[in-house]
């Protein structure tokens, strides 16, 4: 067992270099730095338009960071991802019913995510 460690770390240092790790994230930090604005953009984005769905539909205020949680997660599963579609609809649901089975009100939990992130229940 030690020697299958011994060998993959060995391995590791051969390949990996600290030097051309430096250099090629020098490279590409313009780039990460711009994805990275354009990802907090549209989060913050959602997040107001969630904070308007939870004051429009008169949730408690000790409740507005768990639907803040609910839509972050949502955009994770929707942004940056390749799915879309029915599958993404199903994941929604999945997420939806997780937080109702946490003690949210669903219809509110529906509004996040057809009024915010416009992605339709599933089909039965």
């Amino acid at each position: 067992m030690l020697s299958v460690v011994t060998r993959r770390l060995s391995r590791w240092q051969a390949k990996y270099s600290p030097e051309i790790a430096a250099q090629t994230t020098a490279r590409i930090y313009a780039d990460m730095c711009d994805r990275y604005q354009a990802s907090l953009v549209a989060l913050c984005s959602n997040e107001t338009e969630t904070k308007q769905v939870l004051d429009s539909s008169g949730v408690d205020t000790m409740f507005i960071v768990f639907y803040l949680d609910f839509a972050r997660q949502l955009f994770r599963l929707s942004h940056g991802r390749s799915i879309s579609g029915p599958t993404l609809a199903r994941e929604a649901q999945i997420l939806l019913e997780k937080w109702q089975n946490r003690g949210l009100r669903p219809e509110v939990l529906a509004a996040i995510r057809t009024d915010v992130f416009s992605v339709p229940a599933p089909a039965p």
